[in-house]
C-alpha cells in the first residue's frame, strides 16, 4: 500500500471521460468557448484498463465518472457498463444533467446507484448566464427521472456572489422537498480565477453561505466520513445538506482522490500542475506494468499538498 507521512493514500479515482462539455459556465471558462476533447484521448477500453490497473497497485475502491461532461462522449455506454462489472465498493457519476434524459436506460440497465448533478440556479434566464448553454426545464425533467428509477441524487451549487447567492433558499427548498442532498461548493482559484478579481468579487465563504441559510433554517453540523470532501450539516425532520469548503476548511489533510485525464494523465492534487502519462503502461502484461506505475503513484501521493492552493490547471479537464 503506497501511503504518505499523514496517512494519506488513494482509494477514491475520478476518471476523465472526455474533456468536452456542452456548457461554458462563468467560473470554469473565460471565454465563453465550449471547452472540446482532448488530443489523444483514451478509448473506453483504455481508460476501463487503466482503472483495473490502478485498482491492483493502489488498491482504489470507489470510482466517480466525471469529464469535462461525460454523457456527451461516445464512450459513455460502455465505459459505465464496463466500470460496473470491476469489484468496487462505489462507482458515481458526475453530470450537468443535460443528457440525462436520453441516457436514463443505460444509467438504469447499469445498475449505477448515486449521481451528483450540477446545477447553479432554478431560474431559466439567469441558468443561461452562467452555464452558457443547455436548457434547465431539460435538466430538472432528467433530474426527476432519475428519483423515479431509484437513484440517490446530489445537487452541486457554486454560490456566486454576482449572480446566484440570493437563490440559495430556494435551491435549498428544492433538495430537502425531494429528498436530495445540497451540495454548496466553494469557489476555487482554478483555470482562469487563479489570479482574477473575479474570483475574490464572486466568492462565498462558508461562514457567509451559513449565515444566509440560518435566516430561513436551524441546523446544526453532523458526522461526515473521514475523507469526505464535505461539512455536512442537518436540519432538523428535513435533510442534510453540505459544503465543499476549499477555502474555508480544507479537506486536504484527509485527502483520498486521484484523478486520471481523459488524455492518460494521473494528477494526484488540484493544487498542482504536476502529472503523469500512463497511457503507454494500459497494454502492457501487469508484471511490467504495475512496478512502472507504483513507482508514479508515489510521485502523485508526494504531489498532494497540505491546504489548497489552487492551480491555473482548469479543473473540468481532470474530471472536476
Amino acid at each position: 500500500m503506497i501511503v504518505d507521512k499523514l496517512g494519506r493514500r488513494f482509494r477514491n479515482l475520478r476518471v476523465s471521460l472526455t474533456a468536452a462539455c456542452n456548457y461554458a459556465c462563468t467560473y470554469c471558462v473565460p471565454d465563453g468557448k465550449r471547452l472540446l476533447k482532448a488530443t489523444n484521448e483514451l478509448s473506453a477500453t483504455s481508460l476501463l484498463k487503466g482503472v483495473a490497473l490502478l485498482q491492483q497497485a493502489a488498491g482504489i475502491d470507489k470510482v466517480r465518472i466525471t469529464g469535462g461532461e461525460p454523457l456527451v462522449t461516445p464512450k459513455f455506454d460502455e465505459f459505465l457498463l464496463g466500470v460496473m462489472s470491476i469489484p468496487l465498493s462505489d462507482v458515481s457519476l458526475t453530470t450537468n444533467g443535460q443528457l440525462l434524459l436520453k441516457k436514463k436506460d443505460i444509467i438504469q440497465a447499469s445498475g449505477l446507484k448515486r449521481i451528483n448533478v450540477s446545477l447553479d440556479t432554478l431560474n431559466p434566464v439567469r441558468f443561461k448566464q452562467i452555464a452558457r448553454g443547455g436548457d434547465l426545464k431539460t435538466v430538472l425533467n432528467g433530474i426527476e427521472e432519475m428519483l423515479d428509477i431509484g437513484l440517490k441524487v446530489k445537487i452541486n451549487m457554486v454560490p456566486l456572489r454576482s449572480q446566484n447567492l440570493g437563490e440559495v433558499p430556494a435551491m435549498l427548498d428544492y433538495c430537502l422537498s425531494r429528498g436530495i442532498e445540497l451540495r454548496f461548493i466553494e469557489l476555487m482559484r482554478m483555470g482562469h480565477l487563479l489570479h482574477s478579481a473575479s474570483f475574490t468579487n464572486d466568492f462565498v465563504s462558508m461562514e457567509d453561505l451559513l449565515n444566509k441559510i440560518a435566516d430561513h433554517y436551524t441546523f446544526a453540523r453532523t458526522d461526515a466520513p473521514y475523507d469526505s470532501t464535505a461539512v455536512r450539516y442537518k436540519i432538523s425532520d428535513k435533510g442534510i445538506f453540505g459544503i465543499i469548503a476549499n477555502e474555508s476548511e480544507p479537506f486536504c489533510r484527509a485527502c483520498t482522490r486521484l484523478r486520471l485525464s481523459s488524455d492518460g494523465y494521473l494528477y494526484g492534487c488540484l493544487s498542482s500542475a504536476n502529472k503523469s502519462y500512463i497511457g503507454d503502461l494500459i497494454n502492457l502484461p501487469a508484471h511490467e506494468a504495475l512496478p512502472k506505475l507504483q513507482g508514479l503513484l508515489v510521485k502523485s501521493l508526494g504531489d498532494k499538498k497540505l491546504s489548497f492552493q489552487g492551480e491555473v490547471t482548469v479543473m473540468k479537464l481532470i474530471g472536476g
